[in-house]
Formats: structure tokens, sequence, C-alpha cells
């Protein structure tokens, strides 16, 4: 039995453009979205390297656990910029939401390059890493929320799915060009030399990643469906939280699946091989290469699984991924080791599976939430999802590891995916919604 959540799946009348246009806007709004997830990625797989700059404990697990509770902590920031983001693109804008969101993270990672060690300036290192980290989790709640709702506007009503799923297509870029970066550094530079200064390189390059596409974004244009809700929004606003209560129901149905969601994409991709590298105990090489190989195979899976959402529905793509998590959870952390097929495997078989909801991810939640408080509606479950599961997802793992048991983070996964299965099968079928309703 679905729940009543109305909605118009009638032909869509939402305002078009060229397809030449739209590749050109879909291509910027990519970029941004790969620099916010390269820079995710490189404060948790460069975490083994500098978590002894910053925590000087004489255990190398306890280290890397401090740094990765800051990593959690810069997703604190996320509720705050989702909601600054929500509330300004609604009536605002979604494009200078998406240029200073890109602004903050440049400014963090070049912090983060050039910051002093703690044995430098003491606890002063500490301070300006979490401030750096805050920054940038302040950065990626505004830029989810202002590209997750743009691409799927610009995208074309007949081929949601498949167009939007630009988006994770450039957050699994960001998370590959991450990695790479470990990849050929660990290749290149000494395990001594990567613990005292190579770690610093990918920040560096970073901050000028997200200058030029500051600079490239400038020339993007809004979306037709936000001008055509611009003049709605502004007249029919009742204030950012009486808009969340008049929209409750969809917003707890998403706390339901965001969790399940955010926690996937960081246990199965962004932290997959700082986890192999510190738990595992993998040569940090094998484990790059091994996510590398992952991660294209995810990335080419996209567009396959979102075409399939595009004839199917949703719903289906959804009930794939979820189910088949719960059937491969355990085998795969079973499948996990030291050696590069070790970790490429299982790796690759769950990012392929999990390949179905991220795939159609985007069209599904813009497709749920009305068009005049889409940003704002959706500002709370994926900000406070994020912070609540995915940021704390390789910490919990990492400490599930080490004092209780692999199998525990593996059952509380699965419990996630559980209860958003439920969730999706309980929700109405999406699939051909007009956004511009």
């Amino acid at each position: 039995m679905a729940l009543d959540i109305p909605f118009d799946a009638s032909s869509p009348s939402q305002v078009t453009m060229t397809a030449q246009k739209r590749r050109k806007m879909l291509i910027r709004a990519v970029v941004g979205v790969s620099f916010e997830y390269y820079d995710y990625v490189v404060f948790a797989a460069f975490a083994p390297f500098f978590s002894n700059q910053f925590f000087v404990t004489g255990n190398p697990v306890v280290s890397v656990l401090n740094t990765l509770l800051v990593f959690a902590l810069g997703f604190a920031m996320r509720p705050i910029g989702a909601m600054i983001a929500g509330r300004v693109a609604d009536r605002v804008g979604r494009k200078p939401v998406m240029i200073l969101a890109l602004t903050f993270a440049a400014v963090g990672s070049l912090a983060l390059a050039i910051t002093p060690t703690y044995g430098q300036i003491g606890l002063a290192a500490v301070v300006i890493l979490v401030l750096a980290r805050l920054l940038q989790g302040l950065a990626h709640g505004m830029e989810s929320i202002s590209a997750f709702v743009y691409t799927a506007e610009i995208a074309d009503p007949a081929k949601r799915a498949f167009h939007s799923c630009a988006y994770p297509i450039g957050l699994n870029l960001g998370v590959m060009q991450g990695t790479l970066f470990g990849a050929i550094l660990t290749s290149l530079i000494s395990d001594a030399d990567m613990h005292s200064w190579g770690w610093r390189i990918p920040f560096a390059i970073g901050a000028l990643y997200g200058l030029f596409i500051i600079l490239l974004r400038r020339g993007m244009e809004e979306s037709g469906t936000y001008e055509k809700a611009k003049k709605q929004a502004v007249a029919e606003d009742r204030g950012y939280w009486r808009n969340i209560w008049e929209y409750r129901k969809i917003i707890l149905i998403l706390f339901a699946i965001w969790p399940a969601a955010a926690t996937g994409a960081y246990t199965l991709s962004v932290s997959f091989s700082q986890y192999a590298i510190t738990m595992v105990k993998a040569n940090p090489r094998d484990a790059y290469w091994a996510a590398l190989i992952a991660q294209a195979v995810f990335m080419c899976a996209l567009p396959a699984w979102a075409k399939i959402s595009d004839k199917m529905g949703r719903r289906f793509n959804y009930s794939v991924a979820l189910g088949g998590m719960l059937l491969l959870a355990y085998p795969l952390q079973l499948m996990l080791g030291p050696s590069l097929l070790q970790i490429a495997l299982p790796m690759t078989i769950g990012l392929l599976v999990w390949a179905a909801t991220a795939s159609c991810e985007l069209a599904f939640i813009n497709e749920l939430i009305p068009n005049r408080v889409r940003a704002q509606v959706m500002s709370i479950p994926s900000s406070l999802g994020g912070v609540l599961f995915g940021g704390t997802a390789p910490y919990l793992r990492a400490w599930a590891t080490e004092y209780v048991s692999p199998w525990a983070f593996t059952a509380y996964f699965m419990t996630l995916c559980l209860i958003a299965l439920i969730a999706v099968r309980l929700l109405p079928e999406t699939r051909g919604r007009d956004l511009s309703d």
C-alpha cells in the first residue's frame, strides 16, 4: 500500500533547454560536485598519513580515529549549510549558492594544505584543522542541495534519471580523483615522505581545482523550472519552518531513506580505501588502486541503471539496491582482505549493486517535492542524514572493527537498508512527474 503523496504525472510542462545548452550546464554542475567530493575523499583517504601530524597519541589507530572524528565533525555544518542553501536557492537562485559553496570549499582546502603541524604550533594546528573541516562541511551542505536540485531541473523529463545521473557520476569522479592521487603519490613518494609532506599535495591541488570551477560556473544559467517558480515561491512563501511542517510527511519518509543512502555511499566508496589501510593492514598502494578499479566500474554502471529506472521506475531500482545489500553485506565483509583482489572484488560488487539506487536518487527525491519549496524541504533530511549516518560511517566502522567486531557495523548497515526498503515500498512511483509543479 503506497502513501498518498499526490502529484501530477501528466505530460511535463516544465521549461526546457536545448540539448547543447543542457550538456554545457550539466558539465558545469558536475565538475563542481566532483570537486566537493574530491575534497571529502582526500581527507578520509589521506587520514592515515597526516593523523599523527595533528594527533600525537603513540597509537596510529587512535590517531586515525581522532582524525575521522574531525571528518565527522565537518558534517555537523552540513545542516546549517543546507538550510541556508535551501532558503536562498528557492528565493534567489541555485547558481549563486553553488558558486559561494565552491568558494568556501576551496578556502578550506587551501587551509589544510598550508596548516602547520601540532609539533610546530601545538593545539592551534588542531583548531585550524577543525575550522577548515567545518568550512568544508558548510560548503558541502550548500553544494549538495543546490546542485542536487539544479541537475534534476535541467534534465530532459523523459530521461530524467539518465541525465541527472550526471550528479552521482560527478560525485564518483571526485572520489576517483582523490583515490587516483592516493595511488599515484604512494607509488612515487616514500612512506616517510607521505607522512611528512606528501599528504599536503592533494589539498593544494584541490584549492586550485576549486578556483578553476568557480570561474567555469560563472557562465551557468538558472534552470527554466526555477525561473518559472521564482515569483510563486516569493508570493506564497510562509517561512522556512512552516514550509517544513507543511511537507512533514515527505520529510519523514526521506528520513527513513537517506540514512541508508548516506551510509552506503561513504562505506562502499568514500572511505573504503582508508578502512582497508588502517583496519585490514592493506598496502596503501594496493588499497588505492583497488578502490580506483571499483569506482570506475561504479561510474560505468550508473548510466545503465539510470536507463533502467527511466523504464521500470524509481522504486524498482531502489528495491534492487537495498534488497541486494541485505543479501550481500555479510558475504562482502567476508571477502575483504589485505590484497588488491580482496579489496577490489567486494568493493566492486557492492558498488555495482549500489549503483541502482545512486543512479536515480536525484530524480526520485526531486520528483517527490513541489517546486516552490524543493530545496528547503530537501535540506533537513539530506543534511542530517549525511551528518548522523554518512559522516559517522567511517568512524563507526573502524571503531566497531577495533573494539567490537566488523560484523557489528555490517548488521547496522543492513538494518538501515531494511528500513529504507520498507519506506520506498510505501511511496508512490514518481517517474514522469513534472518538476515545475
